[in-house]
């Protein structure tokens, strides 16, 4: 027979008839409800699922009776629960991908209540809108963009808008995270709140595991020698020239070594399998061919239990190799900030800020290991920082900022020759190390949230303009010193050079918390740079050179953003700009975001959305082109127009 309803109307005895059995909030599975055959014939109903034993034995349709305490329900509480089950939903998919929910639910879990809709459920919170930026933060989290608080002010007035970022909520349960003004967060908020509503088509599959890397095969085995030799050679010419963490003459013994199936040294595997896994992300791009890369890495992540990672300088160097795999790799989990703070400790906990030289005790081997693992370090430090507009984690004055010698790694091998000049081998990173210490004053004083710094910071800048041109004249002298070698094998390294360059010049230039309104001089030589750096990325791509990294994609999607911001900012670059050279930039960006795409998920999106953007700023053209052809005043500048929306901006932030 049908329960009596009395039992369940929430008064206290009905609370506490349903938690006798000393399960507070449980409902005794006798008191379920029976199913709407059994109470019409008034028989005992078993409530099981998904059919009651009456009706099985009939072979009838088993559905939920009726009950008196659900008639007074409101009518849009069927609409209620499919929101809640969409929310519901949508947190599994963000914090849990791994689970496939188009699959049916199994029939043998527990129902611990079969009262769905209570009180808590009608009063449950509509789901969470999405941003449409995640264009700008993809490159730090994995999960997608949310509704983040109020906005960090540095300062009143529309002075302040460039670091008015804020504390952005970058997924579901998690606190709010902060990302600063060099990020370029800020001019991806202005762009994206010149054009129509978000696109609902425009939705987010986070392709992120819960378990540290996602690898479709699991660890595997080491490759054939072949194999390995090509992906070691991979990292070495793409990545150690950038960041020469490794020595190869020492690599190439503990690869050797690997293969010995009596060696178990933790250190060696690691090592091993993951240059393995930089080396297969590398090619994978490349060869346009699907390598498993994180099957390799969760191969060396076997070991890292057994690895000493604080106390000496091999440790140092597997925390290196984690942390460039992360940057290159979308399938992992680690977080780059963390870890990049856990070199940072470990640097200076070995002393590797200071010089020391070599003599008792320390080899000229790893005198020089010592040199380079620092400025690795060092510029990583810069890097993540610059791109998550957070403050740096070692400031220069705490270090002696002591270059490497520059001998190869053979050199280093054999006995000491003093040279002159830094070996062809180490000359881009040697390079690429003064860049970071020019990207260093830039964030100390552009980027710099607080303009009135103590007496022992910092010196104070008098005129600020004056140290921008200063900047700028720094920055093309060491362009003009970038290596050119008539060399096929160097060509990446003399392009990502440029890159670099071009990037320091945008966030030189473009509006920061100095500068909040720079010059339509400055804007024109940043809208001048977003063009060259989008050319650069599209000479990677059609000689297959390009790398897919964090770094990459970030750099790709903020130069496009800074010249259709420069464009709308600026009469004069929009006068001077024809919409079919901005439709072929456009064109170049996509079609490098849409061949990323195949690696990285969150590339797509960013793809529709600087479409969007994109094709905004193409009608923004053409009314200026036909305002001038009917004797009105073209292009106006859209500077107005920014600072009075961004109050807005900062209240849906």
């Amino acid at each position: 027979m049908p329960e009596n309803d009395s039992q369940d109307t929430g008064t206290p005895s009905g609370r506490r008839s349903r938690t006798r059995s000393g399960q507070p909030g449980r409902r005794n599975p006798r008191l379920r409800m029976a199913c709407l055959r059994c109470q019409r014939r008034k028989i005992k109903c078993d409530g099981d699922l998904p059919t009651c034993k009456n009706c099985r034995n009939a072979g009838a349709v088993c559905t939920d009776g009726e009950s008196a305490r659900l008639k007074d329900l409101p009518r849009e509480y069927i609409s209620t629960l499919k929101n809640r089950i969409a929310w519901l939903e949508s947190i599994v998919r963000s914090r849990c991908p791994d689970v496939d929910l188009t699959q049916d639910p199994p029939t043998d879990i527990e129902v611990l209540d079969d009262t769905i809709l209570e009180d808590t459920t009608l009063r449950s919170p509509a789901p969470a809108q999405t941003s449409t930026l995640d264009i700008t933060e993809t490159f730090h989290e994995a999960s997608a963009v949310e509704t983040p608080n109020q906005p960090v002010r540095s300062a009143p007035g529309p002075s302040a808008i460039t670091h008015e970022i804020g504390l952005v909520s970058l997924g579901t349960n998690q606190d709010p995270r902060y990302i600063g003004p060099s990020s370029g967060y800020f001019l991806a908020r202005v762009m994206l709140d010149s054009v129509s509503k978000q696109d609902e088509r425009l939705t987010r599959n986070v392709p992120f595991p819960t378990k540290l890397v996602e690898a479709i095969q699991g660890p595997l085995p080491l490759p054939s020698r072949e194999m390995a030799t090509q992906l070691c050679d991979a990292y070495f010419s793409a990545i150690n020239l950038q960041y020469p963490i490794l020595h190869r003459q020492t690599f190439d013994g503990m690869l050797e070594r690997a293969y010995d199936q009596e060696v178990q040294d933790p250190v060696v595997k690691f090592q091993v399998f993951m240059v393995l896994a930089i080396g297969s992300a590398v090619l994978s791009g490349r060869i346009r061919a699907r390598i498993p890369a994180e099957s390799y890495c969760l191969s060396a992540l076997q070991y890292l239990d057994e690895l000493n990672l604080e106390n000496s300088l091999q440790g140092v160097q597997c925390l290196l190799l984690l942390l460039i795999f992360t940057i290159h790799s979308p399938f992992v989990r680690v977080n780059v900030w963390y870890l990049n703070y856990h070199c940072i400790a470990a640097l200076l906990d070995l002393g590797l800020q200071r010089n020391i030289s070599a003599g008792a005790g320390i080899s000229l081997l790893e005198q020089e290991m010592r040199a380079r693992i620092f400025w690795v370090i060092y510029t990583f430090d810069r890097v993540i920082a610059t791109m998550m507009g957070r403050p740096i984690g070692i400031r220069d004055e705490g270090c002696e900022l002591r270059m490497p010698i520059g001998l190869s790694d053979e050199q280093l091998a054999t006995p000491y020759q003093q040279t002159a000049e830094p070996s062809r081998e180490m000359l881009f990173a040697i390079h690429l190390f003064k860049a970071a210490k020019l990207n260093s004053e830039i964030k100390y004083i552009a980027q710099s949230i607080v303009r009135d710094s103590p007496r022992y910071a910092y010196p104070r800048v008098i005129d600020i303009n004056d140290w921008q041109a200063t900047m700028l004249n720094s920055l093309d002298e060491w362009s003009t010193h970038i290596p050119l070698q008539n060399d096929a094998s160097t060509l990446y390294l003399q392009i990502i050079c440029k890159i670099r360059y071009h990037n320091l010049r945008m966030l030189l230039l473009r509006p920061s918390p100095a500068i909040p309104k720079p010059t339509t001089e400055a804007l024109v030589q940043c809208h001048k740079s977003a063009r060259e750096s989008i050319q650069l990325f599209d000479q990677l791509y059609k000689k297959n050179l390009l790398v897919h990294s964090w770094t990459t994609f970030h750099g790709l999607v903020l130069s496009t953003i800074t010249l259709l911001y420069c464009i709308k900012v600026v009469p004069e670059i929009a006068r001077g700009t024809e919409v079919d050279v901005l439709m072929a930039d456009l064109s170049i960006s996509l079609s490098v975001l849409s061949a990323t795409g195949e690696h990285w998920s969150g590339a797509k999106r960013s793809r529709d959305i600087l479409d969007e953007l994109g094709k905004s700023t193409i009608r923004y053209l053409r009314t200026c082109a036909n305002n001038t052809r009917n004797g009105g005043i073209g292009c106006e500048s859209s500077d107005g127009y920014i600072i009075g929306q961004h109050g807005l901006l900062t209240e849906s932030f």
